[in-house]
Parts: structure tokens; sequence; C-alpha cells
């Protein structure tokens, strides 16, 4: 393509990006990362506008110096959008002094070579890359699920960083102005990445928007832990696969002993506390691959894949003494938190989780009747074990 259309498009393109993005802020309760992106995309495109127009205007201190400031600040603006749409917890004096220390030391080093216009464009290519290399290493912090878009926005950050470097060097050790096909091709990839970089960030925030919905519509907003939902349909799949498997499946109920008592002396908010520092004991017993939720009130449930009824066992009567030996501290005072489990294994009798449950929660109200702070399972012939904790 030939260049002056490439970067005439280019220009064009950025321009939109910049002013969809104002509008997507506007809409977006205004999220700063868009108002950051928007003013990269337009500071980006001013800038190549004033570059371009060097060989009709004999105006260096626009053309060259405003031009390069502006091609320098556009990807500063855009690691700023980064920053605030990863949420970064920077001392907001570290910021300031960072990058006001960062922009003089810039300035200064552009100002020093401005009376040589190749040189000038070389160090001005040079800060660009090192941006963007900064800007890569604040995108490997995305926690992103789906890692498909931060990897190809890390890929093409990367990859711009590259291309100024080879960019400078191009024009260092060019004595007149660079021609020739490899750097019409270097200054293409560097329009063209620039221009990549600024349509992926709304992509960024939808993929990490859904993943957002997504977890909220699967989590227990107040232990983390997943919720009833999430449970079965998760639960559900890990059933059917033990059975294609014909492999030991286990599922357990867990009910906090006397939890009203502890909600009505201490009031809701410490309530809420136990819960969440119930649910933290439960997942640190617990293996990656079982399944923990909250099903509701101070009910939890576990799903122990390739797990027989005797580990199960031994699983939940640890549970009940970790649950019993930490106890949760309020003021000086030890609020003695213990549970009562009801478990059960698959069998050929049970059509899905939920039957599983039932019994498992037959099982519960045993050792709830039968003084609490128990394990007890759903066999043909029912046992009982006492957890090892403080009585309830």
């Amino acid at each position: 393509m030939h260049l002056p259309t490439l970067i005439a498009i280019t220009l064009i393109l950025n321009a939109l990006l910049g002013l969809l993005m104002v509008v997507i802020y506007d809409l977006s309760k205004r999220k700063p990362c868009f108002l950051h992106w928007a003013l990269s995309c337009l500071v980006f495109s001013l800038g190549i506008a004033l570059a371009s127009a060097r060989t009709s205007i004999e105006l260096p201190v626009v053309t060259y110096g405003l031009a390069n400031l502006m091609l320098l600040a556009a990807p500063v603006l855009a690691i700023l959008g980064i920053l605030d749409f990863i949420g970064a917890e920077l001392s907001p004096r570290v910021t300031r002094k960072t990058l006001l220390t960062a922009a003089v030391l810039a300035v200064a080093v552009l100002a020093a070579s401005y009376s040589n216009k190749a040189f000038f464009n070389a160090v001005t290519a040079m800060l660009m890359a090192g941006c963007f290399a900064t800007g890569a290493l604040w995108i490997r912090q995305l926690s992103l699920r789906n890692t498909a878009p931060r990897l190809l926005l890390l890929s093409l950050y990367i990859a711009h960083a590259v291309v100024l470097l080879v960019l400078a060097g191009l024009l260092l050790g060019s004595t007149a102005a660079p021609q020739g096909w490899i750097y019409e091709l270097v200054l293409s990839s560097h329009v063209l990445l620039t221009t990549g970089t600024s349509m992926l960030f709304p992509l960024l925030v939808y993929v990490a928007t859904e993943q957002r919905l997504k977890r909220l519509a699967n989590q227990d907003e107040l232990t983390q832990l997943f919720n009833r939902r999430a449970f079965f349909n998760i639960s559900d799949d890990l059933f059917d696969e033990s059975v294609r498997a014909v492999s030991d499946f286990s599922v357990l109920m867990i009910d906090l002993d006397h939890f009203k008592q502890v909600n009505d002396q201490w009031g809701h908010a410490i309530g809420d506390h136990c819960l969440q520092q119930t649910a933290q004991t439960l997942q640190a017993q617990l293996r990656e691959q079982d399944i923990l939720a909250r099903l509701g009130g101070e009910e939890f449930a576990v799903t122990l894949p390739g797990i027989d009824a005797d580990e199960a066992r031994d699983i939940a009567q640890r549970l009940c003494r970790c649950l019993a030996q930490k106890p949760v501290m309020v003021d000086g005072q030890a609020i003695q938190i213990t549970v009562s489990v009801g478990g059960v294994q698959r069998k050929k009798e049970h059509a899905n989780v939920q039957d599983m449950l039932l019994q498992a929660d037959h099982a519960l109200y045993s050792a709830k009747s039968n003084g609490r702070n128990k394990v007890i399972f759903h066999t043909p012939a029912q046992s009982s074990s006492p957890g090892q904790g403080a009585p309830a």
C-alpha cells in the first residue's frame, strides 16, 4: 500500500477510535481508562498529521518538536489507561513523582538531540520503544481467564517495541532521510500496530466485564465460593463423568452449629465474618478439584470426585477438627465455630447430585440430632463419627 495513503487511513481510524472511546467513556460511568485511551488515539492522530506536514511546512518546532512529543505522549497515555483498567494500586505520590521525572528526562533528551533531526527522530523512536516495553510488563498483570486478548495485546506491544528499535537503528544509520522498502515497511508496521493496539482496548474491557458478570452469576458474594447454581452445574458434570468412568464420587453437606445464636449475640456483621472464615478454612483443607459452595445461610456443600465414603469421612472429620480448633476472635473473645456434616457416596440409585444431596441432608439432620459437631454418612447401615473439636 502507498505509505502516504496508509498514514492518512491510520490517522482517520485513530481519530475515529478516539471519538468512539470518548463516547464509551461517557456511557461507561466515566471509566478513566477510556478517557486515557481516547486521548492516546487523538494525540497520536494529531502527531501523525503534524509529522506528515514536514515536507510541505517549514516549521520544524511544530512538525518535529511538537509532533514527536505527541507521538511519545500517545503510548504514555495508553499505559495510564492500562493501569486504570487493571486497577494498579500505586502510591499517588510515587506515581506523580515517577511520571514527572520520566517526563522531564524525556523532554531533556529530546531537547538535547533536536539540532540533528535524524537523531531527534531516532531518540523519539527509542523512547517510544521503552514505553511499549513498559506497557508489555503491565499487560502481563492482566487477570483475564480468557488469555487470548491479553496475549494478543502483549504480542502487539512487544512487536511494537521491536519495530521502533529497528526504526531508530535505520534513522541512526542514515545521514539523510531514510528511503527504501525496508524503511517504508517498518514505518507502516509502526502505524498499523498503533491502530491494532487501540482497537484491542475496548475488547479487553468487554472480556473483563463479561467475566465479571459470569463470576457474579456463579459466585456467592459474601464468601467468594460457588453459589447454589454453579455448584449444581459443575457437580452434575462431575457426577456424569464419574458414572462414565465408574469412579468413586462423594458429597458432603456442612452446616454451622448454633449459628442463630452467633447472629443473635454478636450481630449479623460478626456472623458474616464467621461465615467468611469458615469458607476460607474449608477451602484450605480441600483439593483443587473439589467443589465447595455456599448453598445459602450457614449451609455449605462439597463435591469430592474420586473419593469413596471412607476417605470422605476422614476428610469431613478433618474439616470438623480444623474449624473447632480455629475460633473466630472478636475484641479478644473467641467465638467457637463447629459444624455438623452429612455425607453420601454415589450409588446406582442416584440419578444426579440432587439425589445425593437429599440423602446427605438426611445424614446431616441425624448429626444435628445426635449432638452436633459430628460426621454421619448415609450408608445402608448408618454410622456416626464425632468430630474431634470441642463439643457444640
